[in-house]
């Protein structure tokens, strides 16, 4: 057992009768912190442009439906598809994650690119917004939890002096894969329209996951257990913290991307626009990820998620809540992006602290469930509160939703400091944690 001040596990995970022996163990685990760990890890960034592009990038469809296609149809209908992609992928990672650890990584996440494919293919023959649910939204939402549950767990397995970098470098990929997303979408749906769109993502999708799928490398072999969750993980009072500020934050996080685009044509502007300031927040979102890794490495990972959580508010409420012209758009979705979304980043860190590596995936699933009911019930809030109270004219009840949960979800990250503080000997109020 580590000692009272270490920053690793205090207790064990999982059942002490369930080991490898230490000959195995060697012959086994790879050594961390290597050059191999960048092959998974780079494979794992290039997969989550696919994984959470999409969801970054859904702004402009929601722009095009919400405007076009479907401009007759409520904003809270709407919003059940990008808000399904992203709930279900993180909500239904619980069983991925314990899929990724029992059956293999590589499966997990071919399973996935097949899925996703699927979903893209006969989302491009729906006519009707139920269908689309259907099939851009829940279908795609369950592929992408196939491929995100081993993509999460991979860099946190391969490096422990640099994990915030190599977590950060992997899920910067998201804002990559947001940024050539969100323009290639705009063409497409200029050029050819959103029906092909679709089918081209699918196509493009399958051939690219495909391949760096065989890249998915464990360093530390799963062990052999009784039951497929990691039930134990519960019993620990970092587990509920870690959850409840995923929920809290994904509650609020996707406000701004899903209206920034209708926001901007309220204010004079073109949907061309709407997908720019996506541009932006995916742009500033590859530095924010990454700079959130290194910072979190050298000055404590939950000292870096508390601050930048702080400062997302800040920037949030004021800027977007006085925007009378797109340019405050602009600095908003720049800033916004640079620092809201070191969470993505610190998360796995702070679960790779705490938790086994053998077993990561499977923790990282049960605290991702939190995080897709925040997404389901914070973007479904959003559209209704759309609709209803700003009456698809202003944004200023969006608005106050959003920071207040992201608020709320700080409070929690200072409950989880002082938590893990209290653990450790030496008690000092600017301490790396």
């Amino acid at each position: 057992m580590a000692s009272r001040g270490s920053i690793h596990k205090t207790e064990p995970l999982c059942d002490e009768n369930v080991k490898l022996t230490s000959s195995e163990e060697r012959d086994n685990v790879r050594p961390a912190d290597g050059l191999f760990g960048w092959i998974p890890t780079l494979a794992a960034m290039v997969n989550y442009m696919f994984i959470f592009g999409v969801s970054n990038s859904y702004g402009v469809f929601s722009t095009y439906y919400l405007n076009v296609k479907f401009a007759g149809t409520s904003a809270t209908t709407l919003a059940w598809i990008g808000t399904l992609v992203t709930s279900l992928m993180l909500g239904c990672s619980i069983l991925t994650g314990a899929m990724s650890d029992k059956l293999g990584y590589r499966v997990t996440a071919y399973t996935g690119t097949v899925i996703c494919t699927l979903a893209y293919i006969l989302a491009s023959f729906c006519k009707e917004v139920w269908q689309l649910i259907l099939t851009q939204g829940v279908l795609l939402g369950i592929g992408a939890s196939f491929l995100y549950a081993p993509s999460v767990s991979i860099p946190a397995q391969w490096f422990i002096k640099n994990r915030g970098l190599a977590t950060g470098i992997a899920v910067a990929g998201s804002s990559i894969g947001g940024l050539w997303f969100t323009a290639a979408i705009q063409a497409m749906i200029d050029s050819l329209g959103a029906e092909w769109a679709l089918r081209i993502l699918g196509i493009i999708t399958f051939s690219v996951t495909s391949l760096t799928n065989s890249l998915y490398y464990r360093r530390v072999p799963a062990k052999p257990r009784k039951s497929l969750f990691e039930f134990c993980a519960a019993k620990r009072l970092i587990f509920w913290l870690v959850a409840i500020e995923t929920c809290t934050i994904y509650t609020g996080y996707w406000a701004l991307t899903f209206y920034v685009g209708t926001n901007a044509k309220h204010l004079g502007g073109s949907l061309r626009d709407g997908s720019n300031l996506l541009l932006v927040l995916n742009a500033g979102s590859v530095v924010g990820r990454v700079m959130a890794g290194v910072i979190a490495d050298r000055f404590g990972c939950i000292n870096t998620l508390l601050i930048s959580i702080m400062l997302t508010v800040v920037i949030e409420m004021p800027l977007w809540m006085t925007a009378k012209t797109i340019t405050p758009l602009y600095v908003l979705c720049a800033l916004y992006g640079l620092i809201s979304p070191s969470f993505i980043s610190i998360n796995p860190v702070i679960i790779g602290r705490h938790f086994d590596m053998d077993v990561l995936a499977s923790v990282m699933g049960m605290t991702n469930l939190f995080g897709g009911l925040g997404v389901l019930a914070g973007n479904l809030a959003q559209g209704a509160i759309f609709d209803k109270y700003d009456k698809r004219e202003q944004f200023t009840n969006t608005i106050i939703f959003s920071g207040m949960f992201i608020l709320l979800a700080g409070i929690v990250t200072f409950v989880m400091r002082v938590h893990v503080q209290r653990q450790r000997t030496d008690r000092r109020f600017f301490q790396r944690i």
